[in-house]
């Protein structure tokens, strides 16, 4: 959040900086990183897109391994780091995070300075009425820039989170006037909920703004019957929530609005599956594949991908078996299609589109830039008459791909806020997108898009992937000059302190409470603000 005007110099300082300090802390460090456990690192990241990274994309694509895992045979042995190996990567990764304080000090410094002596990168919004504002999810670096967005229009915000994120970057946020600690609502419903009627009650709060973790969203599309007639949810409510989650009634929400769409079945038993492929054998072979995949969101269940159907009949149907579909945990059988996979993150009120970005994508996706050309425009028109048809009002994600025939299509549905909402910060209508009831864009200029030139990413994901805590799997590697000519997703010279503590308190807060136990993770997830374990959410 940054003015163009100073961008030579910012960019200047920032090669100087990152070569005198950070560049230095991963030359000490994480040359010892390497040459002490880095056999050990090297196993425990090699899991990544089968443990709870949040989802950017789908396992799908033709352009996966010919020989995929098989259902009989024996998972890969991999032995687990020692606790003694888990806690040594833990100081080290704490002992790295801190070496990097003088540099992010100076660049958090320098935003400020620069924000106090140019002034805003950002036109305030002006709301009739001043809301009172709850931002929930604040370990993710999207509720910071909720919170931001919603405040610099003068609203009054409150951020509340789950433990163990006591210390989450967002309750240090300038426009946050107070921070709340919640029980978690997959665990504790009762209690979670009492807590959030407290909070609308002390505070009189207006509209809750969820920016929680999948396993969480559901509930606060469920929460808006329970509460008080003026208080508004922005999400779905229950039951459209619950069918843009949900893959195959997804597809068919697609269908009815003749939209472009995958071919996808539902899977509820074997039969199902049996009579899907039984009915294309009897069929000219058209040269698709499918995979079998849970139809509702499940990091557990992407393990094992095989492209169906296969010669040998006996191991797709133990395949299919072993999935063990039900009316409780559905799958869907859906059309392999081809990469590059790309997201769109929307923002709708009533029906209207109001927000909009669309990116390449990723299985850990902490680079963020606009992708322009057709597809935009393509996927642009999708939402517009995916919202339309539904009457939307929230917030969206799709996840993207190629047809055979190069149509770009979605292929599921995330119905929450995505990270990408970080390129949209210092829109003149952010702010009023998700706080104004009647809001609705008069023009291209008042739907809420990035600048074309918009690069966002994590500064200390990408300095740890160059320390060599993880392999660079499944997500994007930026060179020193690269990152010269973007800006830290978090960063905004108004309020550099979400900047400063998720770097310095969050993440080495969290990885603290991981020393003793010597449990052993996987990665930092910086955007997230988490702990990635395996079999996480």
């Amino acid at each position: 959040c940054i003015s163009r005007s100073g961008n030579a110099f910012l960019h200047q300082l920032f090669g100087v900086a990152m070569r005198n300090s950070a560049w230095s802390c991963h030359a000490l460090i994480g040359s010892q990183v390497k040459k002490l456990v880095g056999a050990a690192f090297c196993e425990n990241s090699t899991g990544e897109d089968s443990t709870g990274l949040r989802r950017r994309g789908s396992a799908q694509s033709a352009s996966a391994p010919e020989k995929p895992c098989s259902p009989d045979a024996a998972p890969a042995k991999v032995e687990a780091p020692s606790p003694w190996s888990a806690r040594l990567r833990t100081v080290l990764a704490i002992s790295f995070l801190w070496a990097c304080a003088p540099f992010l000090l100076l660049w958090a410094f320098v935003a400020w300075a620069h924000h106090r002596v140019f002034g805003a990168s950002f036109t305030r919004g002006s709301p009739k009425k001043q809301l009172r504002v709850l931002v929930t999810g604040g370990k993710m670096s999207k509720a910071s820039a909720v919170a931001r967005a919603v405040g610099r229009d003068g609203h009054k915000v409150f951020t509340a989170e789950i433990m163990p994120y006591k210390f989450c970057h967002t309750r240090f946020c300038t426009y946050v006037s107070k921070h709340y600690v919640l029980p978690r609502p997959t665990v504790q419903p009762k209690e979670w909920e009492a807590a959030i009627q407290a909070i609308v009650a002390e505070q009189k709060i207006d509209l809750i703004i969820p920016c929680t973790a999948p396993v969480e969203s559901s509930a606060y599309a469920h929460l808006r019957e329970r509460l008080p007639p003026h208080v508004r949810v922005f999400a779905f409510d229950g039951e459209t929530s619950d069918e843009l989650d949900n893959k195959f009634t997804f597809n068919q929400v697609l269908v009815k609005a003749g939209l472009p769409c995958p071919e996808t079945a539902n899977m509820e038993c074997l039969e199902d599956a049996v009579g899907f492929f039984r009915h294309k054998e009897a069929q000219p072979d058209d040269g698709k594949r499918y995979i079998v995949k849970p139809a509702v969101y499940d990091p557990k269940a992407r393990t094992e991908i095989l492209f169906l159907p296969i010669p040998d009949k006996h191991r797709q149907l133990e395949y299919l078996r072993s999935r063990n579909a039900s009316k409780e945990v559905p799958y869907v059988i859906q059309e392999v299609l081809e990469n590059p996979e790309y997201g769109s993150f929307a923002i709708f009120n009533k029906g209207t589109l109001t927000g909009f970005e669309f990116f390449e994508s990723a299985a850990s996706c902490l680079v963020y830039r606009r992708k322009g050309g057709k597809d935009y425009d393509d996927v642009l028109e999708l939402n517009r008459g995916l919202g339309k048809a539904m009457n939307l009002t929230g917030q969206l994600t799709l996840d993207l791909m190629y047809t055979a025939a190069g149509d770009m299509v979605p292929i599921e549905c995330n119905p929450r806020i995505h990270s990408a909402v970080c390129t949209l910060e210092g829109h003149q209508c952010i702010g009023a997108a998700y706080t104004d009831l009647e809001h609705k864009p008069c023009s291209d200029a008042e739907l809420v898009t990035s600048k074309p030139d918009t690069f966002r990413y994590w500064v200390m994901d990408q300095l740890f992937l160059m320390a060599g805590f993880w392999k660079p799997k499944n997500c994007h590697k930026l060179s020193l000059a690269e990152m010269a000519t973007g800006n830290d997703a978090i960063l905004c010279g108004d309020d550099p302190m979400p900047f400063l503590a998720m770097y310095l308190v969050q993440i080495p807060s969290l990885l603290a409470l991981e020393i003793l136990p010597g449990t052993p993770w996987l990665k930092v997830d910086f955007c997230i603000g988490k702990i990635v374990k395996e079999g996480g959410d």
